[in-house]
């Protein structure tokens, strides 16, 4: 049972491998998240306090595909992917190559990073990795991403909102049914990350969301297009799930979105406190 699983290379790699044949759905997500709500907070946040983009160097942390280095990388900065799944970093190598873009690949454990990539970032990032972990190891991997980048440097830590309910209830129905394929998944709080916040001791820090209505919808449609609903309701829009939804932005984002994103810049005293 995957359920409780610890995250592990082998879980990740077994996740990757069952990917690798809906990489379009990569293409999706690239447009989507590069001029979505979310995608546009945290550009527009970069350029406010780094400065332009094509002039920076981020670390993706359980990188994944890589998604956000993708679009970093488009608009000119120089990327790196690191992560332990040995299949993520292949696929990611994959769609980079096809677009012609630079990137450089690191196949290591996030929790035991090596030091000379201490303080070598101006960004440090990261989407849907931390919530796979439990404290202590759940903070260890947060402060991960402080240790990656430079005093001044800034760390993006997007996370599933454990208030955006129709997530949960269908991890939960998921994990129920023991279909649930992606280990550990704890989501966060507002809470939560305004208490990492002081703890990092960040500045100039705040917490964005996702676009509640278009995730909203988006589930809906995942809903219909589960046994469940086509049992009760009939089988129409059994596909309308894989239809694109445009972004739009309410006040509700921040709030009830489906992701929440701590965005924070290094203190230069919190070198020593870690």
């Amino acid at each position: 049972m995957l359920t409780q699983q610890t995250s592990n290379p082998d879980l990740w790699n077994q996740v990757w491998n069952q990917s690798s044949q809906e990489t379009s759905e990569y293409w999706e997500w690239v447009e989507r998240e590069s001029n979505g709500v979310r995608g546009t907070k945290i550009q527009d946040y970069i350029r406010t306090h780094l400065g332009d983009i094509s002039q920076l160097k981020t670390i993706e942390v359980g990188s994944g595909l890589g998604i956000y280095s993708f679009i970093l990388a488009s608009l000119g900065a120089e990327v790196t992917l690191l992560d332990y799944s040995e299949q993520a970093l292949s696929l990611a190598e994959e769609c980079f190559q096809k677009h012609g873009l630079k990137a450089k690949f690191i196949l290591q454990d996030a929790l035991a990073i090596e030091n000379d990539l201490h303080g070598k970032y101006d960004i440090a990032m990261s989407f849907g990795t931390v919530e796979h972990f439990r404290y202590p190891q759940r903070l260890q991997m947060i402060e991960t991403h402080l240790n990656c980048v430079r005093n001044g440097g800034a760390i993006v830590i997007s996370a599933p909102n454990k208030a955006f309910l129709p997530h949960e209830i269908l991890k939960a129905y998921l994990q129920r049914k023991n279909k649930w394929e992606l280990g550990y998944e704890g989501a966060f709080s507002r809470k939560e990350f305004s208490k990492l916040t002081r703890q990092l001791q960040l500045s100039n820090s705040k917490v964005i969301g996702s676009a509640f209505l278009s995730d909203f919808h988006r589930y809906i449609q995942i809903y219909r297009s589960t046994n469940i609903f086509q049992k009760i309701f009939g089988s129409n829009g059994s596909n309308s799930a894989n239809s694109q939804i445009k972004d739009k932005s309410s006040w509700l984002d921040d709030y009830f979105g489906a992701d929440l994103v701590l965005l924070g810049i290094k203190n230069c005293i919190v070198n020593n406190t870690l």
